[in-house]
């Protein structure tokens, strides 16, 4: 039995734009909070200088813009050849006389520039807002899905589109748009934030940690810890290893019921890295973070904006309420993934993956149930998230498999996944195999051991899988795919005994197609042919056998001849010029 380690989740199929779909689900289903709160973070050092610009010149300093100016857009490539809609909110009053204005840049803007418009409107006034999206039709984050995916996650996987398109991402920012932004509008240079939901929160992560100075201030909501086994957090250790200091100031937080209505663990997983940023205790961090109770991954996204702006531009020595986790609690495990049914081929391989989350971090055991049996029972050595069974044997058919996290808190099992195991027909006998149902399946009269055998069984079969035995003790060759031309190309294996053999081809149901005779010869490298007393014993009829063998050797002889004759003629050829 093989247990993998190497899936902390178990999620290595999942795509993007699933993720997507399932986070929005469950935004708008909810389900009940039990998610576990953690500990709070500290205040380490001044954010860098802000300018408020008022809404007009009798205005207070504090009072917010009286309405946003007109919104630019327009469309680029970038040096990568992607393409991108830029849109740029202008403050109320905006003019280029007077002090540089602040830039918040904003991902997702497809779904999100009009909530961070209005949001910035109310809570940071004298804010530019430049969004980063897309020129796709539609609204929200699918009309973006494919693209969106490919730009802000930081690694490539394994998915039916794009991904890992992070770092040239970031680069657009950091050579192409920001300069350009800081050319063309009356923009500060030294108090630029970046603020990102769910996906764009991974990628502002993933900028902070290689951001050299581009961004000041960072608003992360939701942000998709779990992508890639949690590969933004190797990143954060990777940048700990060789950083005391973390210039920037950085707000995080995450919907309560995130966890138990998306199946990620997106709730934990904010948690844990806010915990992990103030441990590290870095030089030049001010870092907020806070889990909002009641709200969901759709649901917590004004909140999050809004306290997050709050909390980035506050003025130096400003506490902001709610920036801060509360004490860490302990919390029973959740389930967040469980594992599903599998039906596979006898002999073959079966995988079940399950997780959950809790505080402490729970421990997982995998339990067996057989069918028509009694109580659960405890697989020896099972306790890593996924379970895999070599060699299944038929009779494990109807198995039910399920697994159990437990802390210090309490337990929690997943719902049992059921294991549909398929007989293997069964092996075939040189005995079924009589002149009367040799069929239209044809082979070279003889094959050397070690080499390939193209076998014609129809090209009404063309695209069919197949499987090849080579008889008397039947060796299979392999289940192989016809080609367009009715063939499949089976290799002879090396300690194939010489002499006469057939060779048989079957449907994958184990119903005959049809078989032909084949005579196995040694290996250029052996010499001649075996003779006749040499031959195996397998059940071939000696009247299929005879004339083949002497065909051969004629085949060869009279080969022999016309080559020595050529060569002949050759030489005396030579010889008269």
């Amino acid at each position: 039995m093989r247990h993998d380690l190497r899936r902390l989740l178990g999620l290595p199929t999942v795509v993007a734009l699933t993720a997507g779909a399932t986070l929005a689900l469950a935004a708008a289903v909810g389900a009940p909070a039990t998610g576990a709160p953690a500990t709070g973070a500290a205040a380490i050092a001044d954010p860098p200088p802000q300018t408020v610009h008022v809404a007009s010149a009798q205005g207070a300093a504090d009072a917010p813009d009286d309405f946003i100016r007109d919104v630019q857009t327009w469309t680029t490539t970038s040096a990568a050849g992607r393409d991108y809609k830029i849109s740029v909110a202008l403050p109320a009053n905006y003019d280029e006389t007077g002090d540089p204005y602040r830039v918040l840049y904003v991902t997702d803007a497809n779904a999100e520039f009009g909530i961070a418009v209005e949001t910035a409107r109310l809570n940071a006034p004298g804010t530019m807002v430049v969004g980063i999206g897309y020129d796709d039709p539609g609204q929200g984050f699918a009309a973006s899905g494919v693209r969106r995916t490919l730009d802000l996650t930081p690694t490539e996987i394994t998915a039916d589109v794009p991904t890992g398109g992070a770092p040239e991402f970031l680069d657009f920012l950091r050579s192409e748009l920001v300069p350009q932004i800081e050319s063309e509008f009356h923009a500060d240079p030294a108090d630029r934030a970046l603020m990102g939901h769910s996906f764009g929160g991974l990628f502002a992560t993933y900028a902070l940690l290689h951001n050299d100075g581009l961004f000041h201030r960072f608003v992360i909501a939701s942000p998709s810890i779990w992508w890639d086994d949690r590969t933004i957090l190797d990143m954060e250790a990777d940048y700990a290893e060789t950083h005391d200091a973390l210039d920037a100031r950085v707000f995080l937080s995450v919907g309560e019921l995130e966890e138990t209505t998306s199946g990620f663990p997106m709730t934990s997983d904010m948690t844990n890295l806010a915990r992990t940023l103030q441990s590290r205790d870095y030089d030049r961090l001010e870092l907020g973070a806070t889990v909002f109770p009641d709200e969901t991954h759709l649901s917590v996204i004004g909140a999050a904006f809004s306290r997050g702006l709050r909390f980035v531009y506050a003025a130096p020595g400003t506490e902001v309420p709610g920036t801060t986790l509360p004490e860490q609690q302990d919390v029973a495990p959740q389930i967040v993934t469980h594992p599903s049914d599998a039906e596979i081929g006898e002999g073959a391989t079966a995988t079940f993956t399950a997780a959950a989350t809790g505080t402490p971090e729970p421990t997982v055991i995998w339990q067996t149930h057989l069918a028509d049996a009694g109580d659960w029972v405890t697989i020896p050595d099972a306790a890593a998230p996924t379970l895999t069974i070599d060699a299944v044997p038929a009779s494990a058919s109807g198995t039910r498999y399920r697994a159990v996290f437990t802390n210090s808190v309490g337990e929690s099992a997943t719902e049992p996944a059921t294991l549909t195991v398929t007989a293997a027909p069964s092996a075939p006998s040189a005995e079924d195999l009589t002149e009367g149902n040799r069929g239209s399946v044809t082979a070279p009269a003889a094959v050397a051991q070690g080499a390939p055998l193209d076998i014609s069984i129809g090209t009404e079969l063309a695209g069919e899988s197949v499987d090849v035995h080579l008889f008397s003790d039947p060796t299979h060759l392999g289940t192989l795919t016809a080609s367009s031309a009715g063939t499949v190309q089976a290799i002879i294996p090396t300690d194939a005994e010489l002499g006469a053999h057939r060779v048989a081809v079957y449907a994958t149901d184990g119903d005959l197609i049809g078989w032909a005779p084949v005579e196995v010869v040694a290996a250029p490298s052996g010499g001649a042919t075996a003779p006749d007393d040499r031959l195996a014993n397998t059940g071939a009829d000696a009247g299929i056998v005879a004339p083949i063998a002497v065909a051969a050797s004629l085949a060869v002889l009279v080969g022999g001849a016309v080559m020595i004759a050529a060569r002949r003629r050759r030489d005396g050829a030579d010889a008269t010029t």
